[in-house]
């Protein structure tokens, strides 16, 4: 049986959800049509009323992968009609993938869904997750040793922020999905059954189909589990901003005393801080930090490499910075944007192509650039910086005015949480961003209490 806390009615999940969102908001809600989203989208319309100061419209995403979809599509268009709700159906155009088709659909629902919300300045997203999939994501997390640590047993966060632009906020994380199911009958209301949701052939269905007979997660768990990944984000904020700085956008340094503190705040900034320098999508993994951990809890001074990145101890602290090994050459045509290495966002202004590829290292720019640094770590620090030039011939006069640079914007990336940026982490990519130089973050819609549910 199902342990945990009383799990709020759709109702009250969504009249508590727009008790504590800060207003004005515009809230764009992604309904596919099934029980889940359609039930979402008639709570929250209960509780909406005209000079509440929110705002409430609709997006159907039809991936195309099958022949009713788009009829679906055109259901959920009435439903919102008849509530007198806004609605946008996208199309995910072109190829389909013969493998991964989860993981793409995915990313070309967020990127459409973000695309609706740029279109009516939406101030979040809002999606129908249920504590039915907050399950049944945490059991496929634990199986891939995603649950080292707690940090995948923390399971979704109830906010996520896409693309470092647009907030995702899932107020159901806590219902039931047969309570949704439940309310959308009382309230005369139907569903659309997706028949992919029964096909073994996909992850999440073979564990649904396992969780139903075991009908054992445990919801207080998950919440415990939520809390440590949070307070254990917030110390590694707290160390960050007090001992770490960061030059040239390439370079960390960890005063001694941030070596000092609690171990698993610390493993868990570092493996954070070595993803970003390193241009890597995912922490380092829990083998990579064993190896770290140990190097530091010598006390030695040395050098290890984990995830592209060299950790580099001195009597003055440590040093990390994305080894000189494997940085490639890019080559970006005029108008468009690419991410190079996996830690900037390079776009090209110009009319030329450009090449964007690492500096080559000179000890006295090495030194005017890290002044106070080892000359050997200032020399990987400058041999990992962006280098651009024009793949074209340059008039003089183009190259006094420094066309080639000013031509190209050049924006850091925090390569595990560009795309997303789970709420647990927040305090901790807000420190590291301002290290960074990043652009800032939209507020989080949402009262405080809200972050500690």
């Amino acid at each position: 049986m199902t342990t945990g806390p009383n799990f709020p009615s759709p109702e009250q999940a969504a009249e508590r959800f727009i008790a504590d969102l800060v207003r004005p908001a515009r809230l764009l809600v992604a309904v596919s049509g099934g029980s889940d989203s359609c039930g979402l989208l008639i709570a929250l319309s209960k509780f909406i009323s005209e000079g509440s100061g929110l705002s409430l419209f609709a997006a159907t995403i039809d991936h195309a992968l099958r022949p009713e979809s788009a009829d679906e599509a055109h259901a959920v268009a009435a439903l919102c009609d008849r509530l007198g709700i806004p609605h946008f159906i996208r199309r995910w155009e072109g190829e389909k993938p013969r493998t991964g088709i989860s993981a793409a659909a995915r990313e070309a629902r967020y990127r459409l869904l973000l695309e609706v919300a740029d279109e009516v300045d939406a101030t979040a997203i809002v999606t129908g997750h249920t504590l039915d999939d907050q399950a049944e994501t945490i059991a496929m997390r634990a199986a891939r040793g995603e649950g080292d640590e707690n940090s995948g047993l923390a399971g979704m966060a109830g906010a996520v922020l896409l693309d470092r632009r647009r907030w995702l906020l899932r107020p159901f994380l806590e219902t039931r999905r047969s309570d949704i199911r439940d309310f959308l009958t009382r309230e005369g209301h139907g569903w659309i059954d997706d028949p992919s949701n029964l096909d073994p052939h996909y992850e999440r269905v073979r564990v649904r189909g396992r969780l139903a007979l075991e009908d054992r997660f445990d919801a207080a768990a998950q919440a415990m589990a939520a809390a440590r990944r949070t307070a254990h984000s917030d110390e590694a904020a707290r160390l960050v901003r007090e001992h770490v700085t960061i030059r040239q956008g390439v370079l960390a340094h960890l005063a001694p005393a941030g070596l000092q503190g609690d171990e698993a705040s610390g493993r868990h900034a570092l493996s954070l801080l070595a993803a970003v320098l390193g241009g890597r999508a995912h922490a380092l993994g829990s083998e990579s930090m064993d190896r770290v951990m140990a190097f530091l809890d010598s006390g030695q001074p040395g050098r290890i490499t984990a995830g592209r990145v060299i950790f580099d101890r001195r009597r003055d602290g440590l040093y990390l910075v994305r080894e000189n090994r494997g940085i490639l050459p890019l080559h970006i045509p005029p108008g468009d944007t690419a991410i190079w290495d996996g830690r900037y966002r390079i776009t090209n202004t110009g009319a030329h192509e450009i090449i964007i590829g690492p500096t080559a290292p000179d000890r006295d720019e090495a030194l005017t650039l890290f002044p106070g640094v080892p000359p050997a770590i200032a020399m990987r620090a400058v041999a990992a910086m962006p280098f651009i030039e024009a793949n074209a011939v340059i008039s003089v006069e183009d190259r006094e005015n420094r066309e080639v640079t000013e031509r190209s914007i050049v924006r850091p990336v925090l390569a595990p949480f560009d795309r997303f940026l789970p709420q647990f982490e927040l305090r901790f990519v807000i420190e590291l961003a301002v290290l960074l130089g990043c652009d800032g973050f939209p507020r989080l819609p949402v009262k405080d209490s809200w972050r500690k549910r």
